[in-house]
């Protein structure tokens, strides 16, 4: 039966309904929307589906300090997956990660060169860029930090880096190119968007065996569940890997249809609170 104010997604006959365990959901586009913000609803459904014994991660791209304060703000208490899958982490602790090599990076920058895309890369406490690019001061004010530095070598990490991200501005065929070069160099393509940033497309470069549905698993197994009792629910094509690993998987209204095929249900656009739809459908199920 379908759960009230929920649509099919495209895998929908394959749905059995159980008892969800733990629920993690993506960020922008879908606990927030244009503002940034999580609204009442999404906090109070969080904090249902919570107080019901079901514990709430985030799932996303972002870094460490950008997700915190939207976990703090829905009360959300993890595990957390991060890093567009390249990290998981709960309390503060590191749970797992998948760093990039040094090899892996320094193809990254050797990318980035080549088709003259704006990079940043992601280390434990911020983020490097390989130049200053004025089109990227809104991604930065969303992040909420300023770059650590500018990278050019693979010696100027300052630490482990977990991810790098393309962000290409209005320029689809470079999204394209640089999709094929970071699959030809043996890296794992994630691509991404803001509802607050909506001029910019985000390609989420990681290790090859680091995606949302691997970290899904691990975040899965910290939290004491399996996937076939775990939710997951995204809005992009780099939530796909989560969605067709978790038990319910459900895309917001606002997703492409590659991503609805991805999963069994769809909930209401990120504007009408979809994401706390589909928590209050988990708190009851």
């Amino acid at each position: 039966m379908l759960p009230p104010r929920l649509a099919p997604g495209g895998r929908w006959d394959t749905w059995t309904r159980t008892r969800v365990e733990y629920c993690v959901a993506d960020v922008d586009g879908t606990l927030v929307g244009e503002d940034n913000h999580p609204t009442n609803a999404t906090i109070a459904a969080v904090t249902q589906l919570q107080a019901s014994g079901v514990p709430v991660g985030v799932a996303t791209g972002r870094m460490r300090l950008s997700a915190e304060p939207i976990a703090l703000a829905i009360g959300a208490r993890g595990p957390h997956v991060l890093h567009n899958g390249a990290e998981v982490r709960s309390n503060g602790e590191r749970l797992a990660a998948w760093p990039l090599t040094d090899e892996q990076l320094a193809a990254i920058i050797a990318i980035g060169e080549e088709l003259g895309a704006y990079a940043e890369i992601y280390v434990n406490d911020g983020y490097l860029v390989t130049r200053t690019d004025a089109r990227a001061l809104p991604h930065w004010r969303l992040l909420g930090r300023q770059p650590l530095a500018t990278i050019t070598t693979v010696s100027d990490a300052p630490d482990i880096v977990l991810k790098a991200t393309f962000a290409v501005f209005e320029d689809p065929p470079l999204v394209d190119a640089v999709c094929a070069a970071v699959t030809a160099a043996g890296l794992r393509v994630g691509r991404s968007h803001s509802p607050v940033t909506p001029g910019i497309i985000y390609v989420n470069t990681t290790h090859p065996d680091a995606d949302k549905g691997v970290a899904l698993a691990a975040a899965a197994g910290h939290a004491g569940t399996t996937l076939e009792r775990t939710a997951a629910v995204g809005d992009a094509p780099n939530d796909i890997p989560m969605l067709l690993k978790a038990g319910t998987a459900i895309a917001m209204g606002d997703a492409s249809p590659e991503v609805r095929a991805a999963a069994h249900l769809v909930a209401p656009r990120v504007a009408d609170d979809g994401v706390a739809v589909a928590l209050e459908t988990l708190t009851v199920a």
